[in-house]
């Protein structure tokens, strides 16, 4: 039972909080972010990333979860918090307080049943199109942070498949960092990180020669995570 509430401090009290989150996922050599369409006004029809009003007893990192689980099947998967989203007009309800989160799947592993009763998609990162409230904002931040991280951790191996080419690893870390890298000096550092393990097998992706397969170092991969590179 809560205390009666000051008539000082009432106003304070006057205003919501809501999570958002921006899920971040690698196909076909493009990076993408998940967003949905709006079903209710004021923005209905528009597109936007999922997030939710949360009621007081909620927790942050809880709704967080609860939002992947309702987007994909999924909420054990990499969430980091971001930023908190405060300008005043940010909702046209009213003032409202946003906590947001961005997080990292496997396309091909963490999408267990994508959400059915709104209207949803996965678009590239250099085509995400006008979104609702400030969600462009949102976004834009959450690309900076995770430019940041994958200087200075592995995240990228969360968004790749188990087994991958390294091809396929620099064209996601390009795609991050938002320029070409040169392919030499790229697999020289990765050579000399020791976390990749070659696979016996290579990739039957058409005729011609085929890449080799290559897995990440769990013990490395585990180091780097938490001492940075």
């Amino acid at each position: 039972m809560g205390h009666q509430l000051d008539p000082e401090f009432e106003p304070y009290f006057k205003l919501g909080i809501s999570v958002t989150l921006v899920l971040y996922g690698f196909e076909d050599g493009h990076l993408k972010i998940y967003i949905q369409k709006i079903t209710k006004n004021p923005y209905a029809g528009a597109w936007a990333l999922p997030g939710v009003l949360i009621k007081p007893h909620e927790g942050l990192e809880t709704k967080s979860k609860e939002i992947a689980q309702e987007a994909i099947g999924n909420g054990d998967v990499f969430l980091e918090q971001l930023n908190a989203f405060g300008k005043i007009y940010r909702h046209p309800v009213g003032r409202v307080i946003d906590i947001a989160f961005y997080g990292l799947i496997n396309m091909q592993s963490d999408i267990h049943d994508q959400r059915k009763d709104k209207e949803s998609k996965w678009v590239s990162v250099k085509k995400v199109p006008e979104l609702a409230y400030d969600h462009n904002e949102i976004f834009t931040l959450s690309r900076q942070r995770l430019k940041r991280r994958l200087i200075n951790r592995p995240i990228g191996f969360k968004l790749l498949p188990k087994e991958f080419t390294l091809n396929e690893m620099q064209q996601l870390y390009e795609q991050i960092l938002g320029h070409p890298l040169d392919k030499r000096n790229f697999r020289k550092k990765l050579t000399k990180l020791k976390v990749l393990i070659a696979k016996g097998h290579e990739k039957n992706d058409g005729p011609g020669r085929k890449p080799r397969l290559f897995m990440f170092n769990e013990d490395r991969y585990s180091h780097y995570m938490e001492q940075g590179f």
